[in-house]
């Protein structure tokens, strides 16, 4: 099997879009973050064809036990606990039974991250949905030297939605600016919920859905205020 080292390549991701060309690092990194799995296809730029990436030798030791599949287990570091009251914080799931919160866990992981760390970069992949249990992150846009602040997300918010519904890159960093503690629900695992229990898939989108309108409609009276206030009449 041919070296692939100083390849670049393309990720045909579970929302059937193709995203790439990265190189060998950044692919690494996906990797390691669980966005590539084993059986993801990959094209190598090199030798113009598609592969596994199970089958490319640079990768293999940075998959995770169990991960040949998007249904991967959540972590079990010590002190990642969570309670279904903090899920609950999440309207969206306010009309959850007890069971239905355990069955929709299953597809989420768990993880925590320290101030100052970067959770998500510009132009990643739109390929999750992120629930915050604590703590406090900051979006955020670096042109040149300047970090513009676009926006707070506090306990109990969710985002990343609208770009993994899109399918469209990450529209802005996120940084960590106090402990957090996050589950993550891939696109993967939401297409998986999907096929598997849609029963509970079903409301839980929908749930997804009114926020998404609400937010659209909130940008569109802000939108309209300002060209308002910016008319003149003569």
């Amino acid at each position: 099997m041919s070296d692939t080292r100083g390849d670049n390549y393309k990720v045909w991701a579970a929302d059937n879009l193709v995203y790439g060309p990265v190189d060998l690092n950044t692919l690494i990194q996906w990797v390691q973050d669980q966005r590539v799995l084993s059986d993801t296809w990959l094209h190598t730029e090199n030798e113009n064809t598609w592969r596994q990436a199970k089958d490319i030798p640079e990768l293999f030791e940075f998959f995770h036990q169990g991960s040949s599949t998007a249904f991967f287990k959540k972590k079990s570091e010590p002190g990642t606990a969570y309670t279904l009251d903090e899920v609950r914080q999440f309207k969206i799931f306010s009309a959850l039974s007890n069971s239905q919160l355990d069955q929709f866990m299953r597809f989420c992981e768990y993880f925590e991250r320290a101030p100052g760390e970067l959770l998500i970069k510009k132009g990643d992949p739109g390929d999750a949905i992120y629930f915050l249990l604590s703590g406090e992150l900051r979006a955020r846009l670096v042109i040149g030297l300047q970090d513009t602040t676009v926006g707070n997300i506090v306990a109990g918010e969710f985002f990343g939605e609208m770009a993994m519904f899109t399918h469209s890159a990450r529209s802005a960093d996120v940084v960590v600016e106090t402990p957090a503690r996050l589950l993550k629900l891939s696109a993967e695992s939401f297409l998986l919920m999907i096929r598997e229990l849609s029963s509970l898939a079903g409301p839980i989108l929908y749930a997804i859905a009114q926020v998404m309108a609400r937010r659209i409609a909130d940008s569109n009276k802000n939108l309209h205020r300002e060209v308002a206030s910016g008319f003149v009449w003569r």
